[in-house]
């Protein structure tokens, strides 16, 4: 079950339930496409077995054997000496 909440061009609140993942995630795009204001979705998912994202991480690898590397450290803040600018705003 998701549910999908906005607010109309005067304010008011309005929602809609949707069973399917795909028809939930293209109803929020009609609705911010249409000119909506704080559109937003939250689920409840029967199925979810566990907290959402890496859950473990042991001597740098995630369950599944894959690397994992983030860093919010490397996330956040300006961009230092060595990093290379993405866009003109980085500079």
């Amino acid at each position: 079950m998701f549910k999908i909440y906005w607010t109309d061009a005067q304010g008011a609140a309005h929602s809609h339930d949707e069973e399917a993942l795909t028809a939930a995630l293209a109803l929020v795009k009609a609705r911010r496409d249409a000119g909506h204001r704080f559109v937003t979705m939250v689920a409840e998912d029967p199925q979810q077995v566990g907290k959402p994202g890496v859950d473990a991480v042991v001597d740098g690898k995630t369950p599944d054997g894959a690397d994992y590397d983030w860093s919010k450290a490397g996330r956040a803040g300006k961009p230092r000496k060595h990093d290379k600018p993405v866009s003109p705003k980085d500079h």
